[in-house]
């Protein structure tokens, strides 16, 4: 690990300390409330691990869906076929112009009852279809970022469009959209929080059923945010390792 890495590792961690404290003093200070925190980490806290594990895997299983879903739908958005770029911008503009609670709604009682999905399939469905459509919009953007005397150049070679897409455009895209990428895994990280309306026994379900049934609401959620901001500034921090390795100045990043 570089020492920039670490630096930064340490610093981050420091805030969540410090942070982390002054809530505590607060709470307690303001709402007269006792902690529990031997008998939260005694008893509850290996069930917020499990459900942090079960974030990772619907994230993970979501991430794999949405990856070649988004790159199909990026590459329908700047087809010579009109059908097919009508197609990717309905699918895009009708994901992302509705809010994801709503789709995670959608797919579990009206898609997900029939066909008999249950929490994690509705949830993963949901997901990924939301992801894809950032996914396919940093695809279009990486590509579209590439000059057009690339592929001109191509052609003039002898090389069909097809050729040209494969050997020439679409290697220098994937090196400006793997940073990008990489920052969408985050996003969706924070995103699977959503699929706790639907029951499914991941991190934050798991944290506010342990509030509710011990009546301690801080103990499980300050881990939970704990555990959350663990896992996306390492994630973080990979994606800055990754953007400076390949030395890449991105510009065309999609905002969420």
């Amino acid at each position: 690990m570089k020492r920039s890495t670490r630096r930064n590792l340490v610093r981050y961690t420091a805030y969540a300390v410090v942070v982390g404290g002054l809530l505590a003093y607060s709470t307690q200070l303001t709402l007269g409330y006792e902690w529990h925190w031997v008998t939260f980490f005694q008893k509850w806290l290996p069930l917020l691990a499990w459900g942090l594990l079960y974030t990772l895997g619907i994230s993970a299983t979501a991430l794999c869906i949405a990856l070649p879903l988004g790159i199909a739908v990026g590459l329908a958005r700047i087809s010579r076929d009109p059908g097919a770029r009508l197609f990717g911008f309905v699918y895009v503009e009708l994901i992302r112009g509705t809010p994801l609670l709503v789709q995670v709604m959608l797919w579990y009682w009206v898609l997900g009852t029939p066909f008999r999905m249950g929490e994690f399939g509705a949830a993963v469905c949901a997901l990924s279809c939301f992801a894809a459509s950032y996914i396919a919009e940093i695809v279009r953007a990486g590509i579209q970022s590439i000059e057009r005397g690339q592929m001109e150049a191509a052609r003039s070679l002898g090389l069909t469009h097809f050729q040209a897409m494969r050997t020439i455009v679409v290697p220098q895209a994937l090196r400006r959209v793997l940073p990008p990428l990489a920052s969408e895994f985050i996003a969706l990280v924070k995103d699977s929080s959503l699929a706790s309306v639907i029951a499914f026994e991941e991190l934050s379900k798991r944290a506010t059923d342990i509030g509710s049934r011990e009546m301690m609401p801080f103990e499980p959620w300050i881990t939970a945010a704990a555990m959350y901001l663990v896992i996306n500034v390492i994630l973080s921090l990979g994606v800055r390792t990754l953007e400076h390795r390949l030395g890449v100045n991105h510009q065309e990043q999609v905002i969420r």
